[in-house]
């Protein structure tokens, strides 16, 4: 049985971005994903924290595919809507090209081994700790790897996390089913924009790819599931056309590929680890994907990981610095997941008072002049 540092089971982007981070400590690493690549996954695809491409040395590669950099966002309510600048900048990758490019920079380094069509079967102990995994490959055939520490980053239906008995806690279900699709032609705002629509109990999303390409995103009532997936492209499309300004912007537009869908992302946080395992990305922690922060949350737990297996191995007490490892990521994440539970249950629609409320702010300056020394108060610095 082949011996690894550490062995990953899932080569999206927590995965990849963990196997770069050890490859850059020298650390021999073997990832390992039941998909080939390169190929899609569901994702709304933002990548808020664009400093994190710099950390993972991929900053060049992913210039080179011509993604506009966005440092504007408007909300929409009804027919008004404000606008303004990111705190941040942002890219939006599409996920079958920017997982792949990763995994090219994790398998630049010569201590990372990459089995694509690996699909793991169970765990493998020594007593209660955990020193490996068994794979089964398209063709059927088994093999056993064994490592120092296996981590799951293998998605909210963990294998890692099933086998290994993580708890879940602060579980939510589901609240709003999600479809979205690539879109070639829209006509776009004058300056890359992220967009967000709050129409009718509704979420919509605006996000700028390559030029001339976008991802328009829906999230809807969990009622209209069905009636989405029967017809996903004509249903998507006309719900889309009635957002403010839409009609009018994707005349001329075409679809790529396909709209595509899903009931929902279920709400939770796992423990992150036992002995011999650990748990990063949605393995670990989901949340209803509305607010975008899912690739930065996964890129995040992936460097913080890594810096706790390198004081590990250089003597760290395994437990001490586990703990500490699971006690950042809930303080770090917890806030982030309380308002995206709040955020995604305004299902009602908007009432005419709010609706008259929000025109007036985005309208009036003097409106707004009066107002902000109060959000001040209210969005504290630092």
């Amino acid at each position: 049985m082949a011996q690894f540092d550490v062995i990953i089971v899932g080569a999206r982007v927590a995965g990849a971005s963990l196997a770069i981070r050890l490859g850059q400590m020298g650390k021999h690493v073997l990832v390992l994903d039941k998909a080939s690549f390169p190929s899609d996954t569901l994702s709304t695809h933002q990548l808020s924290h664009i400093q994190y491409l710099d950390v993972l040395g991929v900053r060049e590669s992913v210039e080179q595919l011509g993604l506009r950099e966005i440092n504007r966002m408007r909300t929409y309510i009804g027919r008004n809507f404000t606008d303004g600048e990111r705190g941040t900048s942002t890219v939006i990758p599409g996920r079958a090209v920017f997982d792949s490019l990763l995994m090219e920079k994790a398998v630049s380094y010569e201590t990372v081994t990459f089995r694509q069509g690996a699909q793991v079967r169970r765990l493998l102990y020594e007593g209660k700790t955990v020193t490996g995994v068994e794979t089964v490959d398209k063709k059927g055939n088994l093999t056993d790897y064994q490592a120092g520490l296996v981590v799951g980053a293998d998605g909210r239906n963990s294998t890692v996390a099933r086998e290994a008995g993580a708890r879940m806690y602060d579980y939510e279900p589901a609240e709003r089913p999600v479809f979205y699709g690539y879109y070639e032609g829209m006509t776009a705002l004058p300056d890359p924009t992220v967009e967000i629509f709050l129409d009718e109990g509704r979420i919509g999303f605006v996000f700028p790819m390559q030029e001339g390409v976008d991802c328009l995103g829906l999230e809807i009532h969990s009622s209209e599931f069905k009636k989405f997936a029967k017809n996903p492209q004509e249903e998507f499309e006309e719900v889309f056309r009635r957002l403010y300004g839409m009609d009018e912007r994707l005349k001329g537009a075409t679809l790529i590929g396909k709209v595509v869908g899903t009931p929902g992302v279920p709400n939770f946080f796992r423990e992150p680890y036992g002995d011999g395992w650990a748990l990063i990305g949605d393995a670990a922690h989901s949340k209803d994907p509305s607010t975008g922060l899912g690739m930065n949350d996964a890129i995040w737990q992936s460097l913080l990981l890594a810096e706790v297996i390198q004081r590990i191995e250089e003597g760290a007490s395994f437990d001490e610095e586990m703990e500490g490892f699971h006690k950042e990521r809930d303080e770090a994440l917890k806030p982030s997941y309380d308002m995206t539970l709040d955020y995604i249950r305004t299902l009602r629609g908007w009432r005419d008072e709010e609706l008259e409320a929000f025109r007036k702010w985005a309208s009036n300056p003097l409106l707004v002049k009066n107002q902000v020394p109060v959000l001040t108060e209210m969005f504290p610095q630092g």
